[in-house]
């Protein structure tokens, strides 16, 4: 029992943690949360874990960022890649403009998604309702888009009347 209470109070730190990356201002504060947030997908994504383990990577052993290991597409065309065991609220999947097997993107908080994309157009061009966004994009009628539910998202927030 002791175990499952560690874990779950990890969960809600790193969670908090994640929530607040847009308060990092500077490479220090970034390097430190890259390295935290290793340390947290290693102890608690099994894929990644497996991943590691097979590349013989310790987060101890990782002092830099430049360290930790990325994990290939493919593990995302061909497992399940979410930390914990807690069930997605979402899934977005690539193009598959090479025609071959989409690769996914499973989500536990989209409003930490939400909260990525806000932050970063704000960042860059400021207020959204201070736009009308008008966008022709690939496919709408793919459901799993992260690009069409992103600009979808971007056009509400205007409340533009075009």
């Amino acid at each position: 029992m002791r175990k499952s209470i560690r874990v779950l109070i990890n969960f809600i730190n790193m969670r908090a943690s994640l929530k607040s990356f847009d308060t990092i201002t500077n490479e220090r504060e970034f390097s430190s949360s890259a390295l935290a947030l290793f340390g947290y997908q290693f102890e608690h994504n099994k894929v990644y874990r497996s991943y590691c383990d097979l590349l013989n990577i310790n987060p101890s052993d990782v002092q830099k960022i430049s360290e930790i290991p990325f994990l290939p597409i493919q593990f995302f065309k061909s497992h399940i890649v979410i930390s914990n065991n807690t069930s997605p609220k979402k899934y977005f999947e690539s193009s598959g403009t090479t025609g071959q097997i989409c690769s996914k993107h499973y989500l536990l908080d989209l409003s930490l998604y939400h909260k990525s994309f806000e932050k970063c157009f704000e960042l860059f061009y400021g207020d959204i309702e201070n736009y009308a966004i008008i966008a022709l994009l690939p496919s709408y009628k793919k459901e799993h888009s992260s690009l069409v539910y992103m600009v979808n998202e971007w056009i509400k927030k205007t409340n533009h009347p075009l």
